[in-house]
């Protein structure tokens, strides 16, 4: 009987396993470039797909298949309506309004250069922060009400329309939509915040800790995470799923009670994240380029290298988690949810991190409620063809198994 020498056998055994393919090749759906010298910098998509709108140096509206509706203007944060009629962004101190043909409805201007914006899901009510004032409107444009706070972070209108959250300098607080105060807390200066799908969940991180209030103000956890700060949050409409991604390139994602669901890594900073309705499609984005997409289990089901890094606010998930778009800094991307069909890596476990509770407020905190304060109360481009994207990175971890087999063959032959 003839055998195959040890040297040999391992050789053929790493050229098969070369000649499999590396795994799930994920590349966009279509790929759509900015205009020569624009720079991108934020995405949104609306609730159903319907309209995705790419900012920065240009506003790029585009169709589910990467169709280019209008481009022009520009705009530094973006929100859209949940079936996409409606456009709201900002550039300087400019709030602005646009339906989703290109008309400009209205601008308003605050004061100040505007650092957040917000819109209830049927566009009625608009709100604008920026410097040291908060504001509110119609959607018509005309005003509802005004106030002066700390140097605003960012700011949330509730979906069930009962409140306005503010993050400032010195305290989370809460308004009613006339910017009367509600509750605040100021043993914090948090610097995101999202609310879920009907008001009652209400996060935001603090560091490397995250807590959950009710929307009536009652503090219901806090849970520390050692390692890196928290750079970008997502909340899923269901509110069940929370994104948190980080400086030390870790994303974590919780469930609605602060448990860690799993643990995923980039190469980098995580300087976007996007969560589905139910948390079943989990996107981040980070500074090495990299574009990760996760199911609720924590497992990566693949990966795409864009051509620069990616910011903060670029990637965004559609309500049903079909479409997924990122903007790097002179394109867009679009992808189909059933691409990533295949698993092609893990991320960590619940309960093999090295993570910490923190404190479970099981018993309601309720915060400092305020005494009374005061109050006062079209454009049109060529449609761009969809170009075609760049091959994925993709690991092949498998790859490492086989060869531990041949070289254990190799010891027992010896």
């Amino acid at each position: 009987m003839h055998t195959c020498p040890p040297a040999r056998l391992l050789g053929i055994l790493v050229f098969f396993c070369l000649m499999i393919p590396a795994g799930q090749a994920v590349n966009p759906l279509w790929i759509v470039p900015a205009s020569p010298g624009v720079e991108l910098s934020t995405v949104a998509i609306s609730h159903d797909g319907s309209t995705i709108v790419a900012g920065g140096d240009q506003l790029i509206v585009l169709t589910p298949e990467g169709k280019k509706l209008w481009s022009g203007w520009s705009g530094t944060l973006l929100e859209l309506s949940g079936d996409g009629s409606y456009i709201l962004t900002t550039q300087g101190q400019t709030v602005r309004l646009f339906s989703r043909d290109g008309t400009k409805l209205w601008d308003q201007s605050p004061g100040g250069t505007v650092t957040a914006i917000s819109m209830t899901p049927d566009a009625t009510l608009i709100v604008a922060g920026g410097g040291n004032t908060i504001q509110s409107w119609y959607n018509s444009g005309s005003g509802l009400g005004r106030n002066v706070t700390e140097t605003v972070h960012d700011i949330k209108i509730s979906p069930a329309k009962d409140q306005i959250i503010v993050t400032t300098a010195k305290a989370l607080r809460s308004f009613n939509e006339s910017y009367v105060p509600n509750w605040y807390d100021d043993t914090i200066s948090p610097g995101i915040v999202e609310i879920s799908g009907d008001g009652t969940g209400i996060v935001i991180p603090n560091g490397n800790h995250i807590r959950m209030y009710h929307g009536s103000g009652t503090l219901l956890w806090d849970r520390s995470f050692p390692g890196g700060n928290i750079i970008s949050l997502a909340y899923s409409t269901d509110g069940l799923t929370i994104v948190a991604g980080r400086d030390d390139t870790t994303v974590l994602v919780l469930d609605r009670d602060g448990n860690l669901l799993f643990t995923g890594k980039a190469g980098a900073w995580i300087t976007s994240v996007g969560v589905s309705d139910n948390g079943s499609t989990i996107a981040t984005g980070s500074i090495d380029n990299q574009i990760n997409v996760f199911d609720r289990q924590g497992t990566l089901l693949g990966a795409y290298t864009t051509q620069s890094p990616i910011k903060s606010r670029s990637v965004a998930v559609s309500g049903n988690g079909s479409l997924i778009v990122a903007v790097d800094l002179s394109n867009v991307y679009g992808f189909s949810r059933s691409q990533f069909t295949l698993p092609v890596g893990a991320s960590t476990p619940e309960g093999s991190g090295n993570v910490s509770t923190g404190t479970a407020y099981n018993n309601a905190t309720p915060v400092t409620t305020p005494p009374g304060a005061d109050t006062v109360s079209p454009l049109s481009g060529n449609a761009s063809a969809p170009v075609t994207g760049i091959t994925s990175r993709s690991g092949f971890p498998w790859v490492l198994t086989l060869l531990s087999l041949a070289l254990m063959i190799l010891v027992r032959k010896k």
